[in-house]
């Protein structure tokens, strides 16, 4: 039974805007979609999202076929508020730079759902952490956290002149990514356990001169309504297919998923059977999920990454994996450090 994947990835506009300016720097973009399941016509089709597998084999072309090293640092340097839709003119309309931050945490799943915001202002420094969605690609993470700190560069400097931000990065020292960004970024510490960005809080608080409360209103109007839709648009397949993969807890039985959805059990059933799916499959397609994210990104042993999944012993866990990927675990790091 094929498994529904985990919807609502990213918006297909900013693949789109990034395909505009490498053709811009004069690399070749006729293949930059071949092996992805897109089109040109496809990324310009409004409301449209990319799943994580068509964006990371994207980003693999851009890797081996143009001279961009960095393209989230590109897309990021290049995106203007319109580019963000209703969230962007939210954002900017807001009163401050914490206000804007707090739009951007609930409205970012209509930019991308690979990664999660979470906001912390507790004393002196605010950090905003960047959550990655178990099982997501190094490279993928990378693109996202690259154009996330080439947005705030930019934005930062529009907005108040000098953001004062300091980022802490998950991926080995880049040298290059220093020198293309401005010294609005102050700082920047590589090979660290979680990624997050850092604000002295008074700058959170400064004013923003294109403060408009109207304005700001009927923005989060639109944004609510585009949030809406776009979880009506998902499956309830999809939908419970992200809860378990983004749960850290140990997987929770159907009855209790059940209740987490407002449904009883029997309900949760009859439902998934009418979309071709069943929780038994949804679950160990998100067990996979986790133990991809485990070995790859925490760096758990086999054994923990077992223990934690609910396995008896990592033989079993061993030969699920197999089963599902067509290799060991230790085969499947080996792939993805090489």
């Amino acid at each position: 039974m094929d498994t529904p994947q985990v919807q609502a990835s990213t918006a297909a506009r900013y693949i789109h805007s990034l395909c505009k300016l490498l053709a811009q720097a004069g690399d070749p973009v006729d293949h930059l979609l071949d092996g992805t399941g897109l089109s040109t016509e496809a990324l310009q089709s409004p409301g449209r999202y990319v799943h994580h597998d068509a964006l990371d084999r994207f980003l693999l072309n851009v890797e081996q076929q143009t001279r961009e090293k960095l393209p989230g640092v590109l897309l990021g340097h290049h995106l203007n508020i319109s580019a963000h839709g209703a969230a962007g003119y939210a954002g900017l309309t807001t009163a401050n730079a914490g206000k804007a931050i707090e739009v951007a945490i609930r409205y970012f799943p209509l930019i991308t759902s690979l990664v999660t915001l979470d906001l912390n202002r507790t004393g002196s420094c605010a950090q905003l952490q960047i959550i990655p969605a178990p099982g997501i690609s190094s490279r993928t993470e990378q693109f996202i956290l690259h154009t996330l700190l080439a947005s705030f560069d930019v934005m930062g400097r529009f907005l108040m002149g000098d953001l004062k931000l300091e980022a802490a990065l998950t991926c080995s020292e880049q040298k290059e990514l220093r020198a293309r960004l401005s010294p609005a970024i102050h700082d920047i510490v590589f090979d660290q356990p979680d990624a997050f960005f850092s604000i002295p809080e008074t700058q959170l608080e400064v004013p923003f001169a294109l403060a408009d409360q109207s304005a700001h209103e009927r923005a989060i109007e639109q944004c609510e309504r585009e949030l809406k839709s776009l979880n009506n648009q998902r499956s309830l397949a999809g939908r419970l297919l992200e809860l378990l993969t983004q749960d850290s807890a140990p997987m929770r039985n159907q009855e209790a998923i059940a209740a987490q959805l407002g449904m009883s059990s029997r309900t949760l059933h009859r439902r998934l059977q009418n979309e071709s799916a069943s929780f038994r499959d949804l679950v160990q397609t998100a067990r996979m999920t986790r133990a991809k994210h485990y070995l790859v990104n925490d760096r758990f042993s086999v054994t923990e990454t077992a223990y934690r999944l609910d396995y008896q012993d990592s033989a079993n866990f061993t030969r699920a994996f197999r089963k599902a990927t067509g290799m060991t675990p230790s085969e499947y790091l080996r792939q993805q450090n090489a």
